[in-house]
């Protein structure tokens, strides 16, 4: 049972007046730059946008970077594959992939096309370093998106795109949008407060509204013997502070700063509406001195300073500390392992605490994960939209007789069983496993819609019954995922964003790697006792005036050019 079923009048939002781009080019293949169309070719693109397929085929040349999620049946590969049957029988599309390279190796390969002036692809697939999308949007060879966007894009697609319109701000150059964001999942690596429950449970604790509780709580996991191996060998916090003070999210220290309304690491929005670097206000100096306390109180580990964020957590799942703070996702990796090592351990996550003024904080995790750009000199620049609207309107979120409601292809990424769908891989037979062909697709993991996932969770959580084919997947994860996402939206309003995500400004690619360098050593030398905590004072005024301050105000002249598009 296939449910390939070809999309008919699936983009009538779009407006019809804008021709192919690709009409202006000239039979040498070079952007004349013209933005007249004929009136043949408006009314080709008007009949392919009506039927939802072309007449005649369309080749689209693709780079991909690879990822190493990314797997493949016995003779199959990224040219061979259902999707790419998929995309050839629904839209007439001709999906070709001319090359892939992994992480490691596709920002070489791209810098050396970039500067041999080779030929670049229809459609570049990448998700990486700003500076490999900064050249490649410097280098004049792809087609400015947002006009496009605006008038080929689907609501869905839209309505997707504009839950956070900051995810374009990277992309755009004097007004105009270069690269289009491919979306994912909103707040997924927001932490929560991982607690465990079987140590609370010995201890007669509830969980901490305050960190002045928490405190009281990392007291007893520290000095009273929680595992009761008759040894003083615990602490109450895992916390990795060797990469910083907010990182990824994992054995996070943000929630700490955020109860003092603060986030060092990140630009976020002050009282007059600039942006100002957090690790260099006043209240981060207050997180610090409650940081050196808990150090010399063994809370924390005395060798956090060198912990990074996986060395951290393994404190937590090597039953050695209490509390840390995680992504919702972590009570399925690397928690877990803690019952290897005590069968009767048991956790659940928690909402963060609030600082002595009632604030919460922590860092908020962004919603774009790659991007696409089309050369402007490929002729057909809708059979992406064409592609891409169909699977937010068709896939993001499926509705109940969908094409794509269970998946791309019965036997790939879906079975029916009973009558009833199952994406349970443990039900494919062994020599044709599962395929998440969602991994194929040019948007790297499919349509995402930001905010469904965590809305999702904290429904199921909250007892709905799981009836849409989206929420009986995410029904399928564990339950202390489900209910560490439902926690996780229940704070979405103290989720703080960093609002500079462009490209490194003139001062910042020469003087921030000395600035980060001397925040660390000065934060952890505070920590540690090393230094007093008057030397924050120093260390802010040396920021300010080795480059820190000229950095501010480029970074505002970015953020101004930006907030209005």
């Amino acid at each position: 049972m296939k449910r390939w079923i070809k999309p008919v009048a699936l983009m009538t939002t779009l407006v019809m007046s804008m021709g192919f781009l690709g009409a202006c080019a000239s039979s040498n293949g070079e952007n004349t730059g013209k933005n007249e169309v004929s009136s043949n070719n408006q009314a080709a693109v008007k009949s392919v946008l009506e039927a939802g397929k072309f007449s005649e085929p369309v080749k689209m040349d693709i780079v991909r970077q690879m990822t190493s999620d990314v797997k493949f049946r016995t003779g199959e590969d990224i040219n061979n594959n259902p999707h790419v049957t998929w995309a050839k029988e629904a839209f007439n599309i001709d999906l070709n992939y001319v090359w892939t390279a992994d992480s490691s190796a596709i920002d070489t390969k791209i810098r050396l096309l970039l500067s041999a002036n080779e030929d670049l692809p229809d459609i570049v697939q990448y998700r990486g370093s700003q500076d490999v999308i900064d050249a490649l949007i410097d280098s004049g060879k792809f087609v400015e998106v947002g006009d496009l966007f605006e008038q080929y894009a689907s609501d869905a697609y839209k309505s997707a795109m504009a839950e956070d319109a900051s995810v374009w701000n990277p992309y755009v150059r004097d007004g105009k949008k270069y690269a289009l964001p491919i979306l994912d999942y909103a707040n997924n690596n927001d932490t929560v407060l991982w607690i465990r429950d079987d140590w609370m449970k010995k201890f007669n604790l509830q969980p901490p509204a305050t960190i002045a509780e928490m405190e009281t709580m990392m007291d007893m996991f520290a000095n009273q013997d929680p595992d009761g191996n008759g040894k003083k060998d615990t602490v109450g916090l895992a916390v990795g502070l060797k990469n910083g003070m907010n990182t990824w999210g994992l054995a996070d220290a943000d929630f700490i700063f955020g109860a003092y309304g603060v986030m060092p690491g990140q630009w976020n929005a002050g009282s007059d509406g600039k942006l100002a670097y957090g690790s260099v206000q006043p209240e981060v100096k207050t997180a610090l001195g409650k940081l050196k306390e808990w150090m010399e109180k063994g809370y924390i580990h005395k060798e956090a300073g060198l912990h990074d964020e996986g060395k951290a957590a393994e404190l937590f799942s090597s039953g050695k500390a209490g509390i840390v703070a995680a992504p919702y996702w972590a009570g399925g990796w690397p928690l877990p392992a803690v019952k290897e090592v005590d069968k009767n351990a048991d956790y659940s996550a928690y909402p963060l605490p609030a600082g002595p003024d009632g604030k919460i904080g922590r860092s908020q995790s962004g919603v774009s994960n790659g991007v696409v750009l089309i050369n402007k000199n490929y002729e057909h620049p809708e059979a992406f939209f064409l592609y891409a609207n169909y699977l937010y309107e068709n896939q993001g979120n499926p509705e109940a007789g969908s094409p794509l409601e269970y998946g791309f292809e019965e036997g790939y990424d879906y079975l029916i069983k009973d009558g009833n769908p199952t994406w349970d891989g443990a039900q494919f037979p062994a020599d044709q496993p599962i395929m998440n062909l969602g991994k194929y697709t040019i948007l790297f993991d499919g349509a995402r819609i930001p905010s469904l996932m965590m809305k999702t969770l904290s429904e199921l959580d909250g007892g709905k019954e799981a009836t849409s084919a989206f929420e009986m997947k995410a029904a399928m994860d564990l339950d202390k995922n489900i209910h560490g996402g439902a926690v996780n939206f229940s704070q979405l309003e103290f989720a703080m964003p960093n609002l500079y995500n462009g490209s490194p400004t003139k001062t910042y690619k020469k003087r921030w790697d000395f600035l980060n360098k001397s925040e660390k050593e000065t934060f952890n030398k505070i920590i540690y006792g090393d230094s007093p905590i008057e030397a924050f004072d120093t260390f802010v005024a040396q920021w300010k005036s080795s480059g820190g301050d000229t950095i501010t105000d480029e970074v505002n002249e970015w953020y101004d050019s930006v907030k209005s598009n």
